[in-house]
């Protein structure tokens, strides 16, 4: 139903009667739901809107979304659940498990063909024709889609398991899914839409033309651009990938080395071609795998300054020797900017240590960034400025074994 775009008639924040009414309405429409677990899919002050649009086939369908996500759908009086809300309910519908493959067929549009399906050690679940159910994956508890059976589970059997099995009517990854991810911009700090586009066209996000006489569209997007968030540690990204993993019970029952991956780990570390075969991955590899997706930055923290963030990686701070005329040698240093240093001040507290002269210089191939050159080797002098006075991690610094060794001559 929503395999193809589909038309937005209105956008509208429920009012406290219908919510009330959508509540006994799901209370009805899945009686095993408790009260609590009704409140929560139905909070009663948070954010809830109705959508109300056209399916490219024209059928009129009411989407109820809370949170920026969709939770229902009524269609001809009939209320369905999202892939979304079952992922929080996996046990609200009976159901059926197919093979990754298939995935890509029903987000197509395809229905549900019964060879298709995969026959659980118990047996398939008992439905009747007509009956709403739920469609998971080999390896996955988390349903993908939501479908009616075309038949009852004594009539697949009969069948031989041939045939079409499961009407369905919506699958992860098609058009509602991202229907979910909104903005109110009279909300944000924008207030006017232009002021937004403005900006997301200065961040380089979108680029937005003016293709008509008073009319903008956004003719291009940047779906690679960083976005903005919070820092983390390491550490921190791996406690809340096992804790996640943990909580949503995805470590494998015969193997707790490997854990199984839900549709948002799929969305989060899999490229599009893994998307339907790999269901597992190690601990180590899930890891590093959400390392790799986040953008690297560093923090550097100076006595009595506020901390320092910037995005990629550090580079070390770089001593090497060179020769200069009448093969005299020289001690030169790089990247101490990175480090909050200031290289006219270093390069004077060592002309003073060393009884050298210095001299400071744009660094070679580096934009806007400056070298000290210190005569004679002084990579020991160096290493005393920066691991003892600026108390820098000697992994940060790179070249110190240059060091002129006890008895040798400068």
């Amino acid at each position: 139903m929503f395999a193809k775009a589909f038309r937005v008639k209105s956008n509208t924040a429920i009012k406290g009667s219908d919510r009330r009414k959508l509540r006994a309405d799901v209370t009805t429409a899945f009686p095993t739901l408790g009260t609590d677990q009704v409140s929560e899919l139905v909070p009663g002050k948070e954010e809830l809107n109705i959508v109300k649009l056209y399916a490219h086939k024209g059928d009129a369908v009411t989407v109820y979304v809370s949170g920026g996500n969709p939770i229902l759908f009524e269609l001809e009086k009939n209320l369905y659940p999202t892939v979304y809300t079952l992922w929080s309910y996996p046990d609200l519908l009976p159901t059926f498990t197919t093979w990754p493959l298939v995935l890509e067929k029903l987000v197509g549009g395809a229905d549900l063909m019964l060879p298709g399906l995969v026959m659980p050690p118990a047996g398939l679940p008992q439905v009747q024709k007509g009956d709403l159910c739920a469609i998971s994956l080999v390896g996955n508890r988390a349903p993908v889609a939501i479908g009616v059976a075309a038949m009852s589970t004594a009539e697949m059997l009969t069948s031989g398991l041939k045939g079409r099995g499961f009407s369905v009517l919506h699958t992860y990854q098609d058009h509602l899914c991202p229907e979910g991810r909104q903005l109110d911009i009279k909300k944000s700090s924008y207030k006017k839409l232009s002021k937004f586009l403005q900006q997301m066209q200065q961040e380089q996000i979108i680029q937005v033309k003016e293709l008509s006489k008073g009319v903008e569209s956004i003719v291009a997007v940047d779906w690679k651009h960083p976005r903005k968030g919070s820092f983390l540690e390491g550490s921190e990204v791996r406690t809340i990938v096992i804790n996640y993993a943990k909580k949503n019970d995805l470590v494998d029952a015969d193997n707790k080395n490997l854990v199984r991956l839900d549709p948002i780990l799929c969305d989060c570390i899999l490229e599009k071609n893994e998307q339907h075969t790999v269901m597992k991955l190690p601990w180590d590899s899930l890891l590093t795998r959400c390392l790799e997706k986040l953008q690297p930055a560093y923090q550097v923290t100076l006595p009595g300054q506020e901390p320092i963030v910037k995005k990629g990686r550090i580079c070390p701070i770089d001593i090497t020797l060179a020769q200069r005329a009448s093969n005299k040698k020289v001690t030169v240093v790089r990247n101490l900017e990175a480090y909050g240093l200031d290289p006219y001040s270093v390069a004077a507290i060592l002309q003073q240590r060393c009884q050298a002269s210095t001299t400071v210089n744009p660094a070679p191939g580096a934009k806007d960034s400056l070298q000290v050159q210190i005569q004679g080797n002084q990579v020991h002098h160096l290493g005393w400025l920066l691991l003892e006075e600026y108390q820098l991690p000697r992994k940060h610094i790179q070249g110190l074994e240059k060091a002129l060794k006890p008895g040798k001559k400068k």
